[in-house]
């Protein structure tokens, strides 16, 4: 299949004898607006500067907290959500550029399943008729080649010939992501965007299911990012893996050397937090656990994505002596100024002080004499804290200035490049990875 674009030039399918890399990402963002009460509200920044390449052929795992950006990554590569940013670049054409029907020739070449195929599926129709809906909506043969394929489809996934005609509802979980896999199928896609595609289902249920696609992809020859949260899966199943964090792509390489040797904090995290034998990470990786939630990603840290989390931080250079739980206080309290002085500038806070009401919950003196109470903290640092606490309650923005003047890390400032681990095949975003700075461990020195 060709496809014109539109600077005159065409959009070919991509082989091994042509090109490796199948798919180009760079730079991609995409953000969202609400469109609240005069604007005020900065967008969520969902993907937030992504630079990835996906190889013909190969299964690309995407791995990362709920919420990181992993399925809007995957909608925006087909098309069903709009970039705000950047590039993805196929064959030397920019897809996220293209309308009409440039961009209907590279939805051809592109099949995604679901992760909920109770959601994905239409109850109203047929199983034939929901796996002939991207052929007609293609224009693809006639009605009695279009019946012919859907029933090759079905075969092709393990489904009999009689299930033609039933509904969604009459399958079991497994039996309608079969369905799911056929519909994504129906237009011979050369890429699969596979999200979640078998979380949804019983435990004894995603093996067959994860066995049928490997069967696929060996025999069709396809390219897939597979999207998952679990990382035994992924080890099993992908060529590569990239480690995703609040829209960031935070590591990627091969996966077994992903695996067994995490270079990123973030990476060595995510992997020491998976129990049991089957654990796919390093025996000798010990449990770290990560201080808080991930933030709010209308608000991320102006340096690395994960400074605020970090187990291996960069200390400040005038605290550097402080201990790894004096550190994480002083972080926690930045955390709470950082939200005080947001809500400050919100508009139902501003109403709320004109009233004479609280805002503030509850008292900053309160929750640092929590924080602090069985830290040890050097007198300078102690009176750091003081003056903060001193202003905090009228004016939280003036006191976390204070601390981030004094307890502010080069992770707080500067966003890591892509540092190149072992060889070209690998690479990690941390500011570690900096000859000065020593090991990206999961530990803090």
């Amino acid at each position: 299949m060709t496809a014109s674009v539109p600077d005159g030039s065409s959009m070919s399918a991509s082989t091994d004898d042509d090109r490796d890399t199948f798919l180009d990402i760079r730079d991609l963002q995409t953000h969202y607006t609400d469109g609240s009460l005069f604007g005020a509200d900065p967008p969520v920044r969902a993907v937030d500067g992504v630079s990835l390449s996906i190889q013909c052929g190969e299964t690309l795992g995407l791995v990362g907290e709920s919420g990181c950006g992993k399925t809007t990554l995957g909608r925006t590569l087909v098309g069903l959500e709009a970039a705000t940013a950047g590039s993805v670049v196929v064959d030397g054409t920019d897809v996220t550029a293209l309308s009409g029907s440039d961009l209907r020739a590279w939805q051809r070449r592109v099949g995604m399943v679901f992760q909920d195929p109770q959601e994905s599926l239409n109850d109203r129709l047929t199983v034939g008729e929901i796996v002939a809906e991207p052929l007609e909506a293609h224009d693809w043969g006639t009605p009695a080649e279009r019946e012919d394929r859907v029933f090759t489809l079905l075969d092709q996934v393990g489904l009999r010939e009689e299930h033609f005609y039933r509904y969604p509802h009459q399958f079991s979980g497994g039996q309608r992501q079969r369905v799911a896999i056929a519909r994504a199928l129906a237009l011979e896609p050369e890429f699969l965007i596979l999200d979640e595609p078998v979380s949804a289902l019983d435990v004894s249920v995603q093996a067959r299911v994860i066995n049928l696609l490997e069967e696929l992809q060996a025999e069709l020859g396809l390219t897939s990012l597979f999207i998952a949260h679990d990382l035994s899966l992924v080890r099993h199943i992908a060529d590569r893996v990239a480690v995703m964090y609040l829209g960031n792509v935070l590591e990627v390489g091969p996966t077994e050397r992903v695996f067994a040797d995490p270079a990123n904090p973030y990476t060595r995290s995510l992997l020491s937090a998976i129990p049991g034998s089957s654990s796919p990470a390093p025996e000798d990786l010990d449990r770290i656990t990560l201080r808080g939630t991930p933030p709010n990603p209308r608000y991320p840290p102006e340096g690395c994505p994960f400074a605020t989390r970090c187990p291996a931080k960069i200390p400040p250079p005038d605290h550097a002596a402080l201990s790894a739980d004096a550190l994480g206080a002083i972080e926690t309290f930045r955390d709470v100024l950082r939200e005080r002085a947001r809500a400050e500038t919100g508009l139902s806070a501003r109403l709320k002080r004109r009233l004479g009401l609280d805002t503030g919950g509850r008292s900053v003196e309160a929750i640092v004499e929590e924080l602090f109470a069985d830290v040890t903290l050097s007198s300078a640092a102690r009176d750091v804290i003081d003056q903060a606490t001193a202003t905090a309650s009228t004016a939280p923005g003036e006191a976390l200035a204070v601390l981030d003047d004094a307890f502010g890390s080069v992770c707080d400032r500067e966003s890591p490049a892509a540092h190149v681990v072992d060889d070209t095949e690998r690479t990690s975003r941390c500011l570690r990875h900096r000859p000065e700075h020593d090991d990206p461990g999961g530990e803090r020195p």
